[in-house]
């Protein structure tokens, strides 16, 4: 009996972490596929297939989409130069912006920032008009994108996102 109790347990614990999205598989077929444009659904596949959540969102005119990725980290997506309907863009730019930087002097803040974009050149770091830091990266589709390229940019920003967050933004704020 307590075999069988133990047993049921376990499947009931296992249950939900079999069903939660898996790493992504870099040498999945679907990666080999050409997305002939951007649009909300094959981004969405994507962001699934490497662990992110996603939501829906309008960015004025253009389709976007509110990410959290599996690190924690959270961006937003923004398709450009859209068909009518939005469902064939051949740009997007994703982003990430923090709240200002209150206990740092600005001038401190822009040197880290430019120490960050000599240091990476994948994505740009950036300040706004406002002294918010941000982190962009923009591609283009004119002649199609491969999946696997794309779930790519897209890992490779989040773990970004999160390096500018640790080594520049935190030492800023005077946390460890």
């Amino acid at each position: 009996m307590k075999t069988a109790f133990f047993i049921l347990t376990f499947m009931a614990i296992a249950a939900p972490a079999a069903s939660a999205p898996g790493r992504w598989n870099p040498k999945a077929p679907e990666n080999n596929q050409l997305l002939p444009a951007f649009n909300q659904a094959n981004v969405e596949a994507v962001l699934n297939a490497i662990g992110a959540r996603s939501q829906r969102t309008s960015g004025g005119e253009k389709p976007a989409l509110a990410i959290t990725f599996p690190n924690g980290r959270k961006a937003r997506v923004s398709l450009g130069a859209c068909n009518a309907d939005g469902s064939a863009c051949k740009s997007l730019s994703i982003q990430s912006n923090w709240t200002r930087i209150a206990n740092s002097p600005p001038d401190r803040v822009t040197a880290a920032v430019q120490r960050f974009n000599q240091r990476y050149s994948f994505g740009k770091a950036y300040l706004t008009e406002d002294g918010r830091p941000g982190m962009q990266r923009y591609l283009t589709a004119d002649y199609g994108f491969i999946r696997g390229n794309l779930a790519v940019n897209l890992v490779v920003f989040s773990n970004q996102v999160d390096r500018f967050a640790r080594e520049v933004l935190q030492p800023l704020e005077g946390k460890k």
